[in-house]
């Protein structure tokens, strides 16, 4: 945010407090109940809450003075799109994934499941709050489905450079409508249409994932031939797979099949075939015993990573640290 939400804006402040308890209560009535603890210095715990919206949308902010962990209960009928304004946080979904969010940078908070926020000391967001039902409407367009779709996301933000400036586009229009008070407010097609945009343009950007996997890659495509690849991916990720083995089982050329991952899936067919081999990895360093004989070049290997320094590289950025972590953990 260019000014901050609240100050000469339309957005209205309802919670500024140094009271853990109060701000508890008050938050948890504008989204879900949530546990809320300060982790470290609870004598400087302070927090700031603004909202502002259009029919369709919310626009929130919030901030915590000191090291915190928020962790709500499931949204259930709506999703936050969170975008980092300053400081840093780390999101985990328990048992699934993790994700490391910096300045500038943004993630999803699907509805059906619940999350963890580890706030560093005077971070501060905002969250664009969506209905279920508007998304899921989206999803199934978006999927070529004339029926909804329980749409269900990764954490992970934009899959790419150029949907990360698309989202960033979409989202700044959002703002500047709250905090300037713009025509969406009294006009109901305005807000309806840019609600639409807005939930379309999360489709475009970000991962949908299957209800059915919990893990942070796309899995429900409508595209036939992609979904002949992913197959493959699933059921053979730990063994040797090349672009001509994706490709024959898609019944398409290589280059055909990187064009259609790249529309559908937002990567190529190997960078998704990366994506699995590292969540795989990951869940096997978390079940390894630290004091056990298993070692991180053991698990690497057994998912095709042949060379650990770029193992430990992708693991890193996608998980926020190393895979030895991991594994004493």
């Amino acid at each position: 945010m260019h000014a901050p939400a609240g100050e000469g804006s339309r957005m209205r402040t309802l919670v500024r407090s140094d009271d853990l308890d109060e701000t508890r209560e008050m938050i948890s009535s504008a989204y879900s109940p949530y546990e809320l603890r300060a982790l470290s210095r609870p004598q400087d715990f302070s927090a700031w809450y603004a909202e502002g919206g259009f029919p369709g949308v919310t626009l929130s902010g919030l901030s915590y003075g000191t090291e915190t962990l928020v962790a709500p209960e499931p949204l259930t009928t709506y999703l936050l799109v969170c975008q980092v304004h300053k400081g840093r946080v780390r999101v985990e979904s328990p048992g699934r994934e993790e994700q490391f969010v910096d300045t500038g940078d943004t993630y999803v908070l699907d509805p059906h499941r619940r999350f963890k926020v580890f706030w560093t000391a005077g971070s501060r967001m905002t969250t664009i709050r969506l209905p279920r039902d508007v998304v899921d409407r989206a999803a199934g367009e978006a999927l070529g489905r004339e029926e909804p779709v329980r749409a269900r996301f990764a954490l992970g933000g934009p899959v790419s450079a150029a949907a990360a400036e698309s989202w960033s586009g979409i989202s700044a229009a959002v703002h500047r409508e709250v905090m300037a008070g713009g025509v969406a407010h009294d006009n109901p097609l305005i807000a309806a249409q840019l609600t639409q945009m807005t939930a379309a343009t999360l489709m475009a950007t970000h991962r949908l994932v299957p209800a059915s996997e919990p893990v942070r890659y796309t899995g429900n495509v409508a595209h036939p031939a992609v979904r002949r690849a992913i197959q493959l991916i699933e059921e053979r990720s730990d063994q040797p797979l090349t672009l001509s083995d994706l490709a024959a089982a898609a019944r398409l050329s290589p280059r055909a099949l990187q064009e259609a991952f790249q529309r559908y899936a937002g990567c190529t067919p190997l960078a998704y075939l990366r994506e699995v081999r590292l969540d795989r990895a990951h869940r096997d360093l978390v079940a390894a015993d630290a004091d056990g004989p298993v070692t991180v070049a053991q698990i690497a290997y057994r998912w095709g990573f042949s060379n650990l320094g770029r193992f430990a590289h992708w693991y890193r950025k996608r998980y926020g640290h190393a895979p030895s972590v991991t594994l004493r953990s």
